[in-house]
């Protein structure tokens, strides 16, 4: 069985992709978001990061998406590209894997007095804002989401992880990782004896376990979800 630790509404592809394949799955996010309603002040010059798609779930949720459909936008993630194109966000700059193409892309630019606004969690990727700064690249951080860490796993969770059902974990933010990990010394389970497989959306991701000594990470090729199945299909051996 594979643990998927993605939020339900972001998971819905996937299990359905996974579940046609004969993979059996469990969903279970390790953490919750909460939008903010704050006002977002819109300058025409500036340029705008969206590096998910909670950002534009916020500013949905706040009524104020329609402002970015003139503005010059800069997205990680073909699904973020997607979505901000069907609410009508005309002037997408370039779409990038991560956010190390994204950085690399900016350097680039070369744009005299470019303002960048990064629209975003409450946790982050602070080696991106550290590499901007770096390189003094003006960005500033606007939060308009709220990511909470899950405090305890499910009982029926715990129930398969002790069953050694769960033989692959799958995980896309760091976070994911890092509650995981945390919860599992919480409720005192340990995964020694059971070769249990954990799959990485990129390196950063699967950082934690690593540091952990968890000899079956593996991460996808690609930072997508593409990758991530057919790094669990060589993995898993099905073809």
């Amino acid at each position: 069985m594979i643990l998927i630790t993605r939020p339900k509404e972001q998971s819905r592809d996937l299990l359905l992709n996974l579940n046609i394949q004969g993979f059996q799955t469990f969903q279970e996010s390790f953490y919750s978001i909460k939008y903010y309603k704050n006002k977002i002040t819109y300058n025409e010059n500036n340029y705008y990061i969206f590096a998910s798609l909670h950002s534009v779930k916020s500013l949905i949720l706040s009524k104020q998406i329609n402002k970015f459909y003139q503005a010059k936008i800069l997205v990680i993630g073909p699904k973020v590209k997607k979505a901000l194109k069907e609410l009508g966000c005309k002037k997408i700059i370039k779409t990038f894997k991560d956010s190390n193409d994204l950085i690399i892309f900016i350097k680039k630019l070369k744009i005299k007095d470019a303002k960048f606004v990064y629209l975003g969690s409450t946790i982050v990727n602070n080696i991106f804002f550290q590499k901007m700064n770096k390189y003094g690249l003006d960005v500033e951080r606007k939060v308009i989401y709220k990511t909470a860490p899950r405090v305890k796993l499910t009982k029926n969770l715990i129930k398969k992880i002790k069953l050694n059902e769960i033989r692959a974990v799958l995980f896309y933010s760091q976070l994911a990782t890092e509650t995981f990990l945390k919860l599992l010394s919480t409720h005192k389970i340990k995964l020694a004896k059971v070769k249990v497989k954990f799959f990485c959306i990129s390196s950063r991701v699967a950082k934690p376990l690593r540091v952990n000594k968890l000899k079956f990470t593996y991460v996808a090729d690609k930072p997508e979800e593409k990758g991530m199945i057919k790094l669990i299909k060589e993995e898993l051996k099905i073809t």
